[in-house]
């Protein structure tokens, strides 16, 4: 059994169209969909606005909004979440989640040298947050003095400079593939009208079918 999990911001538009998508498209009973926010609220109804979507393409859904929590994080195969904001959100909370962690538009790109720029993306916000603690844990008698004290010394302020000049080179590089990478975001249609549902609907249905496929190949090259 594969399990994936979706992801956005309130549980009530896009992670739970998607979800709905997903099970609607899906020929393989070895995949199962789930959906959560990080700001869900426990048995939130989907918006009206991603229900006509549904109900237009005869798809029937009984949804119930879920806040995102350790046990789907950690039952979860892939995570797929809506935005980058909500991805890095996802790998604050959770940052063992991160080789599982893709946006939605991110893990159905088919074009390698794309592929390739997101991996070296990833490899530099790794080296990022492992210069950033390294830095940290090696200065912690400072850290800690600052959190209890919250006034910055002379010796803080230079620590702070040491950790921008550190990650200085990574960010850049981070900036510079960001550049050269297509937005990789679903619109939020919250209070939108019919069309802008619409729209992300078929986003969600065009990225989940070129999902699937691949799904399907890691399912039966497992088995």
């Amino acid at each position: 059994m594969t399990r994936v999990l979706f992801v956005c911001t309130g549980n009530t538009c896009r992670s739970p169209l998607a979800e709905a998508i997903f099970e609607h498209k899906k020929t393989n009973g070895d995949l199962e969909a789930a959906s959560a926010g990080i700001h869900g609220s426990e048995g939130m109804p989907m918006s009206e606005g991603a229900k006509r979507q549904l109900e237009k393409r005869g798809i029937m859904e009984s949804h119930q909004g879920k806040p995102l929590e350790q046990h789907m994080i950690t039952s979860a195969d892939l995570i797929l979440t809506m935005t980058e904001n909500h991805k890095d959100g996802v790998r604050e909370l959770y940052p063992e989640a991160e080789d599982r962690l893709f946006t939605v538009k991110e893990y159905a790109i088919e074009d390698e040298e794309t592929q390739q720029k997101i991996a070296e993306l990833k490899e530099e916000y790794r080296k990022l947050e492992e210069t950033r603690k390294a830095i940290l844990q090696e200065h912690q008698a400072e850290v800690e003095d600052y959190n209890q004290k919250k006034e910055k010394t002379k010796q803080q302020e230079k620590l702070e400079e040491k950790l921008l000049d550190a990650l200085q080179p990574h960010q850049s590089r981070i900036d510079r593939l960001a550049w050269d990478i297509p937005a990789l975001d679903i619109r939020d249609p919250f209070g939108a009208g019919d069309e802008v549902y619409n729209e992300t609907y078929e986003e969600l249905e065009a990225a989940i079918e070129r999902i699937l496929p691949k799904l399907d190949e890691d399912d039966s090259s497992e088995s």
